[in-house]
C-alpha cells in the first residue's frame, strides 16, 4: 500500500513538472528579420510540448499541432523604409507615428475576440520595439507575466525599465556612430542623441499611447510609454558581449545573441549551380528585409551595378526592382529573396555586402566571412562602427556611394588578411 501511495505522489509531482504552458507571442512588425530571430525560441517551446499562439505578419508554414496564429499580414502595421536619408527627426516621427499604426492590430477582429474571450495564458512574449507600449498591456488582460524580446543589441529604454542607469560616456545609443571609447565631443553628441530619443519616445509618444490603451483595453490607463511597459519581468536582447559591447547588465536583461543561427540547409538548384560555376567565388548583396531596394535612386543603382560588372567574382543580389533588370551585368544574379544563412555557409561565398542589421552581422561572423557594411539607419550605424573597430569589416556611407568606392571596398575586404584573422 505504501508503495502505491509513493508512486501516486511521484506521478502527481512529475505531472505538475511536465504540464504544458499556454504562451502568447506578439511580434507585430513587418520586418521579417525581427520575427526570424524569435522563431527558433518558439519552436523550442513547441518541441517541449508548450502551446503557442503567435500574433504575427509571418505565420509559420510548418504545421504544428500546438502552434496557432493570428495573421495580421493584411494590416501592414508599419511599412518598409525607403533608402532616402532617415535623419533623427524623421526617425522620431516614425516612432511616434507607430502608436496609431499598431492600434489597427488591436482593432483586428481575431485580436478583439481574443481580448474579450477571457482566455488566460501562462506567459506573454512580446517584441521589444516601438510597438511594446501598445501590446504590453495585453499581459494584464490574459493574466500572465510578460517577457520582452529585443531583436537588437540594445534599445534606449531597456535600462530605464530594468532599473539601471544609462551612462552616455561609454554606452553608445541606438544611432551612435561611435563605440564605447569616445572623445569628449562624441560623448556630448551621444548624450544629446540619447536624450532626444528618450524624450521623443516617452514624452511625444505618450499621449497617443494613452489614447490607444484606453480605447482598446477596458479599464486600463497609462501615463507614459515607459509606464505602459512597466509590467515586463525580463528582456532578452540580441547581444553577445564577446562579439559586440560588454554592457553593464542586470538579472532581468538576458543576452541571447545568435539564437536564430540554425544549421544550414542545402540551397535551391539554380543558386547552387550559379555558385558552383563561379571560378572566382561569389559575393552576396542585401540591404535587409526592411528597406525597399526599388526606392534606390537610378544613380546609386548604376554605381552599384557598374562596380559589380568590373568584378571577376559572381554576385547574388537581393533586389525588388523589376524596372532595371535589363541593366543587370552578366555576372550578377538578381533575386527578391535568398536564404542568407545557408548561402553564407557555402565555401565559395567570399564576402557579404550588407546594411549591417544585427541578424545579418551575427550570421556573417558565425560563418567567418568579411563584411562591406553600408548602414542605412537605426542600429545599423552603431553595428557598423563596432565591426570596423573590431577590424572585421570595411564601410561605405550610402550617401557617398560611388562605383569606384564600392569596387575598392570589395577588393580591400577580399584581400586584406587582417579581416579574416580577426574573424577566427
Amino acid at each position: 500500500m505504501k508503495s502505491v501511495s509513493f508512486a501516486a505522489v511521484v506521478f502527481c509531482v512529475l505531472a505538475q513538472q511536465i504540464r504544458s504552458s499556454e504562451i502568447l507571442v506578439i511580434f507585430p512588425t513587418t520586418a521579417q528579420s525581427h520575427y526570424r530571430v524569435v522563431r527558433p525560441l518558439i519552436h523550442g517551446l513547441l518541441d517541449r510540448g508548450h502551446r503557442v499562439l503567435a500574433i504575427t505578419n509571418f505565420p509559420d508554414t510548418a504545421v504544428r499541432a500546438n502552434l496557432s496564429h493570428i495573421d495580421i499580414s493584411g494590416l501592414k502595421p508599419h511599412s518598409k523604409f525607403t533608402t532616402g536619408r532617415l535623419g533623427l527627426a524623421k526617425m522620431m516621427s516614425h516612432i511616434t507615428g507607430n502608436a496609431n499604426a499598431y492600434a489597427t492590430v488591436l482593432g483586428h477582429p481575431p485580436v478583439v475576440e481574443l481580448l474579450r474571450s477571457g482566455r488566460k495564458f501562462d506567459l506573454v512574449i512580446a517584441e521589444f520595439f516601438t510597438s511594446t507600449p501598445i501590446f504590453a498591456p495585453i499581459a494584464a488582460v490574459v493574466d500572465a507575466p510578460i517577457v520582452g524580446f529585443c531583436p537588437m543589441i540594445q534599445f534606449p529604454w531597456i535600462n530605464d525599465l530594468m532599473g539601471m542607469d544609462t551612462v552616455a560616456s561609454y554606452m553608445p545609443t541606438l544611432i551612435s556612430d561611435s563605440g564605447d571609447r569616445m572623445s569628449f565631443v562624441q560623448r556630448v553628441g551621444n548624450a544629446v542623441k540619447s536624450a532626444i530619443i528618450n524624450v521623443g519616445f516617452n514624452r511625444l509618444n505618450s499621449r497617443a499611447i494613452r489614447d490607444v490603451v484606453e480605447r482598446h483595453y477596458d479599464g486600463l490607463r497609462t501615463e507614459s510609454a515607459v509606464e505602459a511597459m512597466a509590467n515586463l519581468t525580463m528582456i532578452m536582447t540580441n547581444n553577445y558581449r564577446s562579439v559586440f559591447l560588454p554592457y553593464p547588465s542586470l538579472p532581468g536583461i538576458v543576452e541571447v545573441g545568435g539564437i536564430h543561427v540554425v544549421d544550414e540547409k542545402p540551397v535551391s538548384q539554380d543558386l547552387n549551380d550559379f555558385i558552383n560555376d563561379a571560378d572566382h567565388g561569389v559575393i552576396l548583396f542585401s540591404l535587409g528585409s526592411v528597406v525597399s531596394e526599388s526606392s534606390m535612386g537610378t544613380d546609386k543603382l548604376y554605381n552599384i551595378l557598374d562596380a559589380f560588372s568590373r568584378l571577376k567574382q559572381r554576385v547574388i543580389m537581393k533586389f525588388d526592382d523589376e524596372k532595371h533588370k535589363k541593366e543587370i551585368p552578366t555576372n550578377v544574379k538578381v533575386v527578391k529573396w535568398f536564404p542568407q544563412r545557408d548561402l553564407l555557409a557555402h565555401p565559395k561565398v567570399l564576402l557579404f555586402i550588407t546594411h549591417a542589421g544585427i541578424m545579418s552581422v551575427i550570421e556573417t561572423i558565425h560563418c567567418g566571412k568579411p563584411i562591406v557594411a553600408i548602414p542605412m539607419f537605426g542600429d545599423q550605424i552603431v553595428n557598423t562602427h563596432l565591426l570596423v573597430e573590431k577590424q572585421v569589416a570595411v564601410t561605405i556611407k550610402y550617401a557617398h556611394l560611388k562605383s569606384d568606392q564600392l569596387f575598392d571596398a570589395i577588393n580591400e575586404a577580399l584581400t586584406e588578411k587582417y579581416l579574416y584573422r580577426n574573424l577566427i
